[in-house]
């Protein structure tokens, strides 16, 4: 004999309602267990930095080299750069400009 055919509606209305919290537990815990798509990371972080780059390009003013005896100095952080054809500086990451004299 089948004991769920004896079941009243409430019953069955508790029943329902188990089963579907037991499916939407395991469907949660299923989710949290898989790891988001690599691909999409690298988009949606290249993404971000690209406009943060461009935030920053816009906000900071390029500041010219100084030039001592053929040496280059960044003139915020004073730290001598070894090659002038830099946009940034290696120690403090300012934009800097190679001072190109004009000929007369």
């Amino acid at each position: 004999m089948n004991c769920a055919t004896k079941w009243n509606k409430f019953d069955s209305i508790i029943f329902f309602c188990e089963n579907k919290i037991r499916e939407l537990r395991m469907a949660i815990a299923d989710s949290s267990a898989t790891e988001p798509d690599a691909e999409l990371m690298i988009l949606a972080e290249t993404k971000y930095l690209r406009s943060e780059n461009e935030s920053l390009k816009r906000r900071e003013l390029p500041v010219y080299l100084i030039e001592e005896n053929g040496q280059y100095h960044c003139p915020k952080c004073q730290s001598m750069l070894l090659d002038a054809n830099v946009k940034y500086c290696s120690n403090c990451g300012h934009r800097v400009i190679k001072h190109i004299p004009m000929k007369s």
